[in-house]
């Protein structure tokens, strides 16, 4: 339990169980000394009183008949401190002695403090006897209630003290503790944030000498990953621009060399069909168109897949829209909930493609592995210049061992290149949630590199 506290609650828990140690043996002390103090003060009120009741038998018995000497005592003595007088007389019986009131009597102490330091009691028996006949005796015998009671309100001051002294020791320690691990509070929440991903944190510098090279370390550390983060996306970026005008050109191939090919030889074949009248030729010529056709057909499908013919002739909002009706019609029993603005800020290439790459690759993804009933799609923008993202569906979600395929990675990457951040949540109630977030604005300064490479 004490691993689990934290530094602070440890340290005042520390303190505080020393400090209620040393007032234990503090009160043990206090208890030993009071009982030897009390027997101290009982043992010389003891002896006092009998001093007392010694002088004044004395001079009653030269003016008073043996007798009366005891009447005559109970005159004369008054109960002294700390001793209880009681005189026995032989004919008469107990007589007592005149009280004396007194106002300042102390509180009672309670009763096992009175158990703790009460001394073993005393009695002592001063007779009175004149020519060997015996009156009777004046008995004395120890009574330290009031000499205990006064003890007790010694303690019970100074134990308060103590108390008061401990608590405003352990509020002040936890004070000046909190103080000190203040600036670790500020580092751990730098931690929390700088694992989110904002490599812009800092810390300022605090007023702790001890504590400065670790906040100069996390700075430092912060300042070299923000460095590393923007090289590696600046990277990234470049090799998603490569890459993009890479496929342009492909495509450009494939667009502007393979597709007149393939149609004069579409041509070709189909005026040889209808100008032979050979069957096996005019079979060989549809045999031709045939193969013709699938290779037309998968021209355009790599075309699609390499640079959809969307993008840069439509707005990005039209060309989604597009996209999703294609989904439409190939999916006709998904209910699709569609929420696109009117209108985008002009935005760079490299932006739209990842955009529609997204929306595609998620959609993608739902149909293929969450055979869901409904897939929703958002995209909007904030006033920070922020695009955000989001493919939802409610299929089974997605499972979380199963590791990112190539599509995921990639589309990762992308988004990472143009500064974004992609999630991916498993709902509550089943499915799951992509979500990317990243500027409207990309860095194009390699745009003249990239016209040269491409």
């Amino acid at each position: 339990m004490f691993r689990r506290m934290h530094l602070k609650q440890q340290v005042v828990f520390s303190i505080m169980a020393v400090q209620l140690l040393v007032l234990a043996f503090g009160a043990a002390v206090l208890v030993a000394n009071a009982r030897n103090a009390v027997a101290v003060e009982i043992g010389a009120g003891e002896r006092s009183a009998r001093a007392l009741v010694i002088a004044a038998l004395g001079s009653a018995l030269q003016d008073t008949p043996p007798g009366e000497v005891l009447p005559r005592l109970a005159d004369i003595l008054v109960q002294p401190r700390h001793v209880d007088l009681s005189l026995i007389d032989a004919q008469r019986g107990l007589i007592r002695v005149r009280e004396v009131p007194l106002d300042d009597l102390p509180t009672p102490a309670p009763a096992w403090f009175t158990t703790l330091v009460w001394p073993e009691p005393v009695e002592t028996r001063v007779p009175v006897q004149v020519n060997g006949r015996d009156y009777g005796y004046v008995s004395i015998t120890t009574a330290p209630a009031d000499e205990i009671a006064e003890v007790w309100a010694d303690i019970r001051g100074l134990f308060w003290i103590i108390a008061g002294s401990a608590v405003f020791s352990a509020a002040l320690l936890s004070w000046l503790v909190h103080r000190a691990l203040r600036p670790l509070g500020r580092l751990r929440t730098a931690l929390k944030t700088l694992q989110d991903g904002d490599l812009d944190t800092r810390i300022r510098p605090g007023r702790h000498p001890d504590l400065a090279p670790i906040t100069e370390g996390f700075n430092a550390l912060s300042a070299s990953l923000q460095t590393a983060s923007e090289e590696r996306a600046s990277l990234n970026r470049r090799i998603v621009e490569l890459a993009d005008a890479e496929r342009r050109a492909i495509a450009m191939e494939l667009h502007d060399e393979f597709g007149p090919c393939l149609f004069g030889l579409k041509v070709t074949a189909s005026a040889i069909a209808r100008a032979s009248d050979d069957e096996k030729i005019t079979a060989d010529a549809e045999t031709i168109l045939e193969i013709v056709s699938q290779i037309q057909a998968s021209n355009a499908r790599l075309l699609t897949t390499l640079r959809p013919m969307a993008i840069g002739q439509l707005p990005l909002t039209d060309a989604l829209r597009d996209l999703f009706e294609a989904f439409r019609k190939t999916h006709p029993g998904i209910v699709w909930h569609i929420d696109l603005p009117d209108d985008l800020p002009k935005t760079p290439e490299i932006i739209d493609l990842t955009v529609y790459r997204f929306f595609q690759e998620g959609t993608t993804n739902a149909l293929r592995h969450g055979t869901p009933q409904n897939i929703r799609a958002s995209l909007t923008t904030d006033t920070k210049g922020q695009i955000h993202m989001t493919i939802e569906d409610d299929g089974p979600g997605i499972d979380e061992k199963t590791s990112e395929g190539r599509g995921l990675t990639a589309m990762r990457d992308r988004i990472g290149a143009v500064g974004g951040r992609l999630t991916i949540d498993r709902l509550d109630t089943g499915g799951t949630r992509l979500t990317a977030r990243f500027p409207l604005s990309a860095d194009t300064k390699s745009t003249g590199d990239l016209s040269i490479a491409s």
